[in-house]
């Protein structure tokens, strides 16, 4: 009797050796790797292998995971037996499926495929379910091996949440990265120096916002005809953005060196090679302008861009709007140019849509019609005097509320 005794114990020892070195296994392959498809593969393959059992499953509602092992339901989220267990309560540390109301649909769903234990498990708070079946050789599963793989599953979901947060740490990472080469690649865009130009006066004021979006503004390498200045802004926010507005940039200097006479040609050219690269599914506001700095002559074609204005000697404020379709969409788009003589004192203030977009306290807007009667007040300003004078209105109209676009203000003065 006493050697029947001793022989079980020792069996018993065995066996719990063989669990805890197959758990110390377990904990050692469970962070291997930061992926949470393979934290629940040795998850289930470790509960298997201790309990002899060949259908699993493990349901976390918060974080979007169905996962099962052993039989099939269907794709993970137009499947049954997760949208029954939204729903389910447990009020027990173990659930036999059998003893679940005969009228609860996900008690049909979980016994046709032969799952008949349900654990819940706290995860940070939160419910996270694990289903088990039966033995291999049909056996029910003994109030000792439910405990151990409760144990097991409390310690995968761990490794679960600390996965999850290590791969949401690795994606802000990323994400800042990209940020940051959009950053550069923005400024790199920018040019140096605002050269000196016959006859007027210009100024461009700068704010980029921390995500990184796609205004900018480009002065070109002289012409025959003059200078030219534009001001655009692209699709987006981010690394995207930044390429495109560089991409875009490089199709500008390219059609500029070519020295095409005609302005209106110049964007139509342009926005066909931009056309090129974005599929016709990207885009880029523009709005160009050729000075004729001896003649004080201007040429502009407005490529869907929010129309910047002119203010004459008489106070006489006139929106620019002629020239046609936002580049990157229609490859044979048309453009018509606008070309006109500036006196001495007139203004010409280019902005994107950041300026009147700009928002105070009480969520109202800056607005096209305040830029329009700071600029009439203060006319008689210089470019610089006169830039200044507008941001510090909107910084005053805004109380230092931070802006939700790219910002971006030219100002261009004849004298």
């Amino acid at each position: 009797m006493e050697e029947a005794g001793s022989g079980r114990l020792i069996r018993e020892l065995k066996l719990k050796r063989l669990q805890f070195n197959s758990i110390s296994e377990f904990s050692a392959t469970l962070y291997s790797s930061f992926d949470i498809d393979h934290v629940i593969r040795v998850f289930f393959s470790t509960i298997m292998g201790q309990l002899g059992i060949s259908r699993i499953l493990l349901y976390d509602q918060e974080n979007g995971i169905f996962r099962k092992r052993g039989f099939s339901s269907g794709g993970e989220k137009e499947n049954p037996i997760s949208k029954c267990l939204d729903t389910l309560i447990l009020n027990s540390a173990v659930c036999r499926v059998e003893e679940l109301p005969r009228e609860q649909e996900i008690r049909k769903q979980l016994l046709k495929h032969r799952i008949h234990y349900l654990i819940p498990v706290e995860s940070s708070g939160r419910p996270v379910l694990v289903g088990l079946g039966l033995k291999f050789n049909s056996r029910e599963l003994s109030e000792e091996d439910l405990e151990l793989a409760g144990f097991i599953a409390r310690f995968a979901m761990i490794a679960v949440n600390n996965t999850i947060m290590v791969n949401r740490l690795i994606e802000s990472q990323r994400i800042e990265h990209e940020i940051s080469i959009a950053r550069d690649i923005q400024q790199s865009l920018l040019p140096q120096a605002i050269p000196s130009l016959d006859h007027f006066d210009l100024c461009v004021e700068y704010r980029p916002i921390h995500e990184v979006g796609g205004d900018y503004y480009d002065i070109l390498g002289p012409r025959r005809d003059g200078h030219a200045i534009l001001i655009a802004d692209v699709e987006g926010k981010g690394l995207p953005a930044a390429l495109l507005a560089a991409s875009s940039q490089a199709v500008f200097h390219v059609v500029n060196d070519l020295f095409v006479s005609s302005s209106s040609r110049f964007m139509a050219k342009a926005n066909s090679l931009i056309c090129d690269f974005t599929h016709c599914n990207r885009f880029i506001t523009v709005f160009w302008m050729l000075l004729d700095g001896r003649a004080r002559r201007v040429t502009c074609v407005n490529a869907g861009h929010e129309p910047p204005f002119h203010v004459d000697t008489q106070g006489r404020v006139r929106r620019l709007e002629r020239g046609g379709f936002l580049a990157g969409f229609v490859p044979d788009a048309e453009y018509e140019q606008e070309e006109f003589v500036m006196q001495p004192g007139e203004i010409i203030v280019a902005f994107t849509d950041g300026v009147i977009e700009a928002e105070n306290e009480a969520g109202q807007e800056f607005g096209r019609e305040r830029l329009e009667e700071i600029t009439l007040a203060h006319r008689e300003l210089g470019a610089r005097a006169l830039t200044d004078r507008i941001i510090a209105a909107i910084d005053g109209f805004t109380a230092g509320r931070i802006s939700r676009d790219d910002f971006t203000l030219l100002v261009l003065k004849s004298r």
